[in-house]
């Protein structure tokens, strides 16, 4: 009986395991916590070309095509976004043209292999055209005009790329025309596509044999499309410094950067191009790399020539000759509108001051109209204008006016509204920088003005050099200095809100509020805070760039603690000009640079092969920054007496590692100080992979400031299970094919010794993939192509000495090998980011955050992902707490942090540690921003917000009167008895 009712048992408790597993312990949300504890923030990424919506009397927004491959509409008059549209990712060019008239909007993207209609309004998807080609450079597009009834309307999309020309219809983009325009496979390099008046379509290609070829494409009625192709032989052409334009008038222009040229050709009867000299038309001074050509204006006979940066000419151009109409010095960027049957050039120049100038001229007269003109500060940490995009209207009075949107060069935009008078006004600005991070991290906000008071009472000096009259007279300065605080906040409460001063940011008691620091990859570092995600301070390096691997360095040198030094940070990053390494100091709470001689950054007369922070700080408490260069020199920045003294004392036991991707190679070396004091790396090891063909993908270390706060886990039995803690350990994953099969292969690495503890492969297994290193274990992510599907893989190291239980570890003793257990789940997705749950100091769970492919942040206990789940558990297994086996992992919607939202394009996840230990502070940034808190154990050391105080304070009270009651009673009785 018995033994039926143990049977009969076990199903049912696999069964509540299994609940148990899929629904982990979480706490829901109400509907007014959203946006309590965490903000999302919508970019679209550097803007490419923007159109003003026709549709509409008044145009109320602003059709963009970005390079992140977005495609969006923007109020125009209070810069939020209306739609978006996210398309193929990974796209290296964005989006192509943005072709706009009346109700039709036309996006190009993928080199023309994607061709979308939009709903203006809405941004419904009207319909798409999609093409099997891969090209390797944009498309270009136009929208094909007819006539009916005397009027004239869109009929067509025509698409050129580098093999073909098609023509879309523009009602349900069914492909009406699709030809070669190169034959015998030849294909060619810049390319131009324009309309003439009589409705024939040119398509001009400039191959790199010297020649550009003409093809003219004529609708006959009932066949379709006929083309007369025509090669022009052209010595001075070249694809890849070579640009054209088409006048209104059937004219080809070329801008030779090489030869500093201009050659111009009819394309309906021309044979040959006549070729003009830049300094012949007067200019004998340009920069190679910034000469462009432009058309003015679809039917126009202009045409505009940039020189430089700051410097455009307007041109006339026929088949002949070319005619210098207005020289445009220190204008940043031009546009064309039309009014009232005029057309007006705008420009963007440099004031007299620090301000721009925006102002128009009719091209009729070619003089400037002061009504058009008006003035906005121009802050340095906006660059220099990049683009403008203007729409004209009629002002009550009858007169122009006009709204102008400007791109900074830090993928800043600016939208400009004139005001009376000359004056103008920012109406809205969009910081679409924060689109493109590339290095990110938190830095604890300074304490307040009263807690700095017992800092300063405390400070560095000893107090045995202090008397004790210096020391009390100190302690009541102290005190009425706070004193003095606390009165001016009351009278700071007494103001009206309007009135109040806007404090400083300071720490809050927990120190959940942070300085989010970001540097973007076009130079622009912002600091945000982390309370609401707004901009405390930015500031713009126009002269840097991300190294290889689309990263840059930054390390928090010293942080708030060390009062009342001020924190400092540095980042190292590559500069445009050179390529060598450049290294800005900047106080990350305020943006503001701390050498004020060199506020663009040190330039170094070096390459940057590396750069880490080293674990010991100076007498100001300042981690100094070591960088190595391309010839394995070593550089410390600053450079320190102190610093070189504790290098020396821990001469050869620094270690560090450099991965070679191409060559698959790994490489240690140790650091050594000579007696001269000069650093210098020695080679330690070296480690080739066997697998020739594999290529490094990842090498993710373990975290240098992650606290382990247990050695071992305890077993059913008592026994531990110690943990192979060894904080040299790399996880190092290479891809590669082997025998015509996909392969991966992990190696954990001991980046001191170079000995591989540990390997193992996945055979018919490919990226991407994405690894997570923490304490004992490892968990990374891929795609199994043998049974189709994504899998998870867990790693857990133990060490094979049951008895061991040291505190240090040292990788040059002899160490066994560790035990390793695996196991692998079934993953219903792919991830875009992969991050673990940092804590203060380690007592908390640990917890994987996952970036699902669809915008959601996902998050993961690391209990589930244990390599001992048995398949039938034990009741040794269920007092432990270990779930049993199942291999599919499931999406449990309560486990996402982002609830009904979508976070775009997350490339990252940045997680820092809060004054609470309960609760870690999460931003994944990508093309959005998302900013949150969990608590992976719940909030066990903060209590819960329906915490009944009033049951407490009520029995605390009952037992200080009962106490009061008893302690009267006792001393009566006392009494009473003495007098007896």
């Amino acid at each position: 009986m018995t033994g039926q009712g143990q049977g009969f048992s076990l199903p049912w408790l696999l069964l509540a395991a299994a609940l148990a597993l899929h629904v982990p312990p979480t706490s829901g949300m109400y509907e007014d916590q959203i946006g309590k504890f965490d903000w999302h923030q919508q970019y679209i990424g550097a803007v490419r070309q923007a159109a003003f919506d026709q549709s509409a009397p008044v145009s109320k927004r602003i059709f963009v095509g970005t390079e992140s491959n977005v495609v969006a509409a923007i109020n125009s008059r209070t810069g939020q976004l209306a739609w978006r549209h996210v398309q193929e990712r990974g796209d290296p060019w964005g989006v192509d043209v943005v072709l706009h008239k009346g109700n039709i909007l036309v996006t190009v993207c993928s080199g023309g292999d994607a061709v979308r209609a939009w709903d203006p309004a809405s941004g419904t998807l009207l319909w798409e055209f999609l093409a099997k080609e891969k090209n390797d450079s944009p498309a270009k597009a136009l929208l094909v005009e007819g006539r009916q009834d005397e009027r004239s309307h869109v009929e067509s999309v025509a698409v050129l790329t580098k093999k073909t020309l098609r023509i879309l219809s523009a009602v349900d983009g069914h492909e009406m025309v699709s030809t070669e325009v190169w034959s015998g496979g030849e294909t060619g390099g810049t390319s131009v596509l324009h309309q003439a008046s009589n409705g024939q379509l040119y398509a001009v290609s400039i191959s790199s044999q010297a020649a550009v070829q003409i093809v003219s494409y004529t609708h006959v009625p009932g066949k379709g499309y006929e083309a007369v192709k025509r090669v022009i032989p052209a010595g001075w052409a070249s694809p890849q410094s070579t640009q054209c334009v088409v006048t209104g008038d059937n004219v080809l222009v070329c801008s030779e950067a090489s030869t500093n040229s201009l050659h111009t050709m009819s394309l309906v009867d021309g044979s040959g191009f006549s070729a003009v000299t830049l300094l012949s038309l007067g200019f004998n001074s340009w920069q190679p790399d910034s000469l462009a050509i432009s058309a003015v204006q679809v039917g126009r006979k202009e045409v505009l020539l940039r020189l430089a940066q700051d410097h455009y000419v307007l041109l006339q151009a026929t088949a002949d000759t070319i005619t210098v109409l207005k020289d445009l010095p220190n204008v940043y960027a031009t546009t064309t509108a039309r009014s009232q049957d005029r057309d007006i050039i705008f420009v963007v120049k440099k004031g007299t001051k620090d301000e721009l100038v925006v102002t128009g001229f009719y091209l009729q007269n070619l003089k400037e109209d002061p009504a058009l003109t008006q003035m906005i500060a121009h802050p340095l940490h906006y660059g220099s204008p990049q683009q403008v995009t203007v729409y004209t209207f009629l002002k009550r009075d009858g007169t122009t006016g006009y709204r102008a949107m400007l791109q900074m060069e830090d993928q800043t935009l600016l939208m400009l509204q004139q005001l009376q008078g000359n004056q103008g006004h920012v109406m809205w600005q969009r910081n679409e920088a924060l689109a493109s991070i590339s290095a990110v991290d938190q830095v604890d906000l300074p304490v307040s003005e009263t807690e700095s008071k017992f800092e300063e009472e405390f400070g560095e000096e000893s107090e045995e050099d202090l008397s004790i009259w210096q020391m009390f007279t100190r302690r009541i300065t102290t005190q009425l200095e706070q004193l003095k605080d606390l009165a001016d906040k009351f009278e700071e409460y007494r103001k009206p809100r309007a009135k109040q001063v806007e404090k400083q940011l300071e720490r809050d008691p927990f120190n959940l509020r942070k300085m989010i620091v970001a540097v973007t990859s076009v130079g622009k570092l912002y600091g945000l805070d982390s309370a609401n995600g707004d901009i405390v301070w930015q500031y713009f390096l126009p002269n840097i760039r991300c190294f290889s691997q689309g990263e840059m360095y930054l390390f928090v040198q010293r942080t708030t603690a060390h009062f009342p030094h001020p924190p400092q940070a540095m980042l190292v990053a590559q500069d445009k000009a050179t390529g060598n390494g450049l290294v800005f100091t900047f106080n990350p709470t305020t943006g503001q640079p701390v050498n004020t001689t060199a506020t663009s950054g040190i330039l170094q007369p070096f390459k940057v092969l590396q750069a880490i922070l080293l674990p010991v700080m100076n007498n100001h408490h300042l981690h100094p920054v070591m960088i190595v260069d391309s010839d394995h020199g070593v550089h410390i920045f600053p450079p320190s007496s102190s610093v070189l003294s504790v290098l020396k004392k821990n001469n050869g036991k620094i270690f560090l590692h450099a991965a070679d991707l191409e060559k698959s190679t790994l490489t240690g070396f140790s650091l050594t100080t000579l007696k001269d004091g000069k650093v210098e790396l020695a080679q330690a090891w070296h480690l080739s992979l066997p697998i020739p063909s594999q290529k490094i993908v990842s090498v993710v270390p373990r975290r240098a400031n992650e606290h382990v706060h247990s050695q071992g886990r305890v077993l059913s039995d008592r026994s531990v299970m110690y943990k192979y803690l060894n904080p040299n350990l790399l996880a190092v994953m290479t891809e590669g094919i082997e025998r015509d099969i996909p392969l991966l292969t992990l190696y954990l690495v001991d980046a001191v010794t170079g000995q591989v503890v540990y390997s193992m492969q996945h055979k018919r297994a490919s990226g991407p993939v994405h690894l997570v290193h923490s304490e004992n274990w490892v968990v990374y992510h891929y795609w199994n192509g043998k049974f189709r599907r994504h899998e998870v893989t867990v790693l857990e190291l133990f060490e094979s000495q049951g008895d061991r239980n040291s505190t240090t570890f040292s990788s040059l003793s002899t160490q066994s090998l560790p035990l390793v257990l695996q196991q692998a789940y079934i993953f219903p997705m792919g991830l875009s980011a992969m991050a673990v749950s940092n804590t203060e100091r380690g007592i908390t769970a640990r917890s994987l955050l996952l970036a699902l492919p669809n915008g959601g942040l996902m998050t993961l206990p690391k209990n589930i992902l244990d390599p001992r789940r048995p398949i039938i558990p034990t009741k040794q297994h269920q007092e432990e707490g270990v779930y049993p086996y199942i291999p599919e992992l499931h999406v449990n919607p309560m486990t996402l942090l982002t609830y009904n939202q979508s976070i775009e394009g997350i490339r990252g996840i940045h997680i820092g540690a809060a004054g609470l230990e309960s609760t870690s502070v999460v931003l994944a940034y990508g093309l959005d921003l998302f900013y949150t808190r969990i608590m992976p154990s719940q909030m066990f050391d903060v209590l819960k917000e329906d915490f009944d105080y009033f049951f407490i304070s009520s029995i605390l009270l009952g037992l200080v009167l009962a106490t009061l009651i008893t302690h009267r009673l006792a001393a009566m009785k006392t009494l009473n008895r003495s007098w007896r």
